[in-house]
């Protein structure tokens, strides 16, 4: 690694709009889990997550917890758990509702799901009800970040080598993010690229970011992609 390159361990959120659909096999009998068929949908290429495994899972639960319960909870569970998951804390937002959710990554199994489901139970966590979902979803994940510095407001995530982390110079609203998203996906030679909104908490400031899943290797295009954004803020906000 460069020694110019900054190791950066922190928290923060990332803010994306998904399909979530209602899972109903392999879970525990009446309660919600949701997952996204398509966590990367404008990605197409050949590095995505495999067929055969549980994508994002969304533990939908009963009642609000905060950051720090479930992360102690998760800790707990880590101890004597024989299998890798991912879980962190967030919120799904439906045009007329809205739940506090465990987001699930890494697990290798839909057999471990209801295991998974009885022990967070088991650890106090409330979980919601079956109901048949079908549709949109706003998706607000809080989570750990450990990224390296590229150069200055570029980041790659080294825990998953195709998401890359762009630095902007100001907050936009989520629809304002969504029209500039389209209008460089309708600007680029090659439009193959997923993003959503994110944030980094740092000692200095917050700092807003787009997050990238795009193919390894393309650092110029993630240059341009960068440019375009600050491009249209410029425009917008000038």
């Amino acid at each position: 690694m460069n020694q110019d390159q900054k190791l950066i361990e922190t928290v923060g959120y990332i803010k994306k709009e998904q399909k979530l659909t209602t899972v109903e096999n392999n879970i525990i009998s009446n309660t919600l889990v949701l997952e996204s068929i398509h966590p990367f949908s404008g990605f197409h290429g050949t590095n995505l997550p495999e067929e055969s495994k549980p994508r994002s899972l969304f533990l939908v639960l009963a009642k609000d917890y905060t950051f720090e319960e479930i992360a102690r909870i998760t800790k707990k569970i880590k101890k004597d758990c024989k299998y890798d998951f991912n879980a962190s804390i967030g919120k799904i937002y439906f045009k007329t509702s809205s739940y506090t959710c465990i987001r699930i990554k890494y697990l290798k199994s839909f057999t471990f799901l209801p295991e998974l489901q009885g022990l967070f139970q088991e650890n106090g966590v409330k979980l919601a009800k079956h109901k048949a979902i079908d549709t949109l979803g706003l998706i607000i994940i809080n989570k750990n970040f450990i990224v390296k510095e590229l150069e200055e407001g570029i980041y790659n995530d080294l825990e998953e080598d195709s998401k890359f982390y762009i630095e902007l110079p100001r907050d936009l609203s989520w629809e304002t993010f969504k029209e500039f998203t389209l209008s460089i996906k309708n600007n680029v030679d090659n439009s193959d690229f997923d993003a959503a909104q994110g944030v980094f908490y740092r000692k200095r400031e917050i700092v807003e970011v787009v997050r990238l899943y795009i193919c390894e290797g393309q650092m110029e295009k993630i240059k341009t992609i960068k440019k375009l954004y600050n491009d249209l803020i410029q425009k917008q906000f000038r």
